[in-house]
């Protein structure tokens, strides 16, 4: 069995309360997800390891033109910031469960919940009933998040709660004021913050090519992550994280193939745990298959196998627009359309293939669709619904 990948995963706990930004905001108060992206981690590790490896005074913008880019371990680890393939992948990391100690997941898009507040019946179905079984009572999509584990389901599953703040005008020892057309405005405005303890499931995967970079990971994840903080308001004291229970090791073929042994090439649903970029498009057969391909002949280092054809069955889905931070522009990304977490397809193949089956469970690491290494296109292969 070979090692063809390293992962780094643990607890990422919240030592100050955080603001991970989502975008949007209503007037005054910007929102907050209860959640930690891919991105939003990739940006704060690569821009802790750029000032730990970096041979020059002053890191420079446009990397090609440093002398020392091909040998610099930076840009071998996030090559798709320059064109080339990326070495690590950062995925969602999720909000624990405290009483069983597992991760939320977005819920499935097939999830109904009978109104009822003393029913609360379940259904995870692509047609729901007209009504609860039980009670009687109508039924409706459930949109928030549910334990891997015991199933729990919660629409927050990270406390929030809303801080106030202002600009300082230091000269006035003041706080300040924007002069406008319209007049003089101030800068008083209101942050979403995540509470100060809140714990998350983290997990990093580390091509094996850079197997001699694992230390620099871990090192930087352990001491130099608490410093650099994660999410905005970092100079307001906001953002501060501290690493527990980090564990490393080495991920080998025998893990894909024993996953596929559980896993029915002939009738089988993907689920997504992350947003999914496919240029505007559904997750059809021919993109699943062309993901698996390439997944398979990266965990097992073969060309790509010729798997059967699928055909699909059925889908839930939602659709939400993403962005990121670019470590390369120092800017945030253009907004993008994707596929939107919890999404359910469903799919069946005339026959029972062994190779199928391992391509499948290899996608299950190496996802699908645009930004991989920010952890878009992460998914969950599943029974059918």
């Amino acid at each position: 069995m070979t090692i063809f990948c390293h992962r780094l995963s643990g607890v990422l706990k919240a030592s100050t309360p955080l603001h991970i930004g989502s975008g949007a905001r209503t007037g005054v108060i910007k929102h907050c997800r209860p959640f930690i992206p891919g991105s939003a981690l990739r940006g704060a590790v690569g821009t802790a390891i750029i000032k730990a490896v970096c041979k020059l005074e002053k890191p420079l913008v446009n990397h090609e033109s440093c002398e020392y880019f091909d040998d610099c371990v930076y840009t071998g680890l996030f090559g798709e910031e320059f064109g080339k393939a990326s070495n690590i992948f950062f995925r969602f990391a999720y909000p624990l469960h405290l009483k069983c100690d597992s991760a939320f997941h977005p819920a499935p898009r097939t999830t109904y919940v009978c109104r009822n507040p003393q029913c609360r019946k379940e259904y995870d179905a692509f047609v729901p009933p007209d009504e609860c079984e039980t009670c009687q009572e109508s039924v409706r999509t459930f949109i928030g998040y549910r334990c891997q584990s015991c199933g729990h389901l919660e629409r927050q599953p990270a406390p929030i709660s809303r801080v106030t703040l202002t600009a300082i005008d230091r000269a006035k020892v003041s706080a300040a004021q924007i002069v406008g057309e319209h007049g003089v405005s101030g800068t008083l405005h209101t942050l979403e913050v995540i509470h100060k303890g809140a714990k998350f499931g983290f997990e990093i995967v580390v091509d094996r090519e850079f197997e001699h970079a694992l230390g620099l990971v871990e090192a930087t994840l352990t001491r130099a992550l608490p410093d650099e903080g994660i999410g905005g308001g970092k100079s307001r004291g906001l953002g501060k994280v501290a690493v527990e229970d980090l564990r490393v090791e080495g991920v080998d073929t025998g893990t894909i193939e024993k996953r596929a042994e559980n896993i029915d090439s002939r009738a089988f649903s993907v689920r997504l745990l992350s947003p999914m970029l496919l240029e505007g498009k559904m997750l059809e057969p021919s993109s699943l298959l062309e993901g698996a391909r390439r997944a398979y002949s990266w965990v097992f280092h073969e060309g790509k196998p010729k798997l059967p054809e699928v055909k699909p069955e059925g889908r839930a889905v939602g659709a939400e627009m993403v962005s990121g931070w670019s470590l390369k522009t120092g800017r945030r990304r253009r907004i993008e359309p994707a596929i939107s977490s919890g999404s359910v397809f469903q799919f069946k193949c005339d026959e029972k293939n062994e190779e199928l089956a391992l391509a499948l469970a290899a996608l299950e690491f190496h996802a699908v669709g645009a930004y991989k290494p920010h952890g878009c296109g992460q998914l969950i292969v599943e029974a059918t619904r």
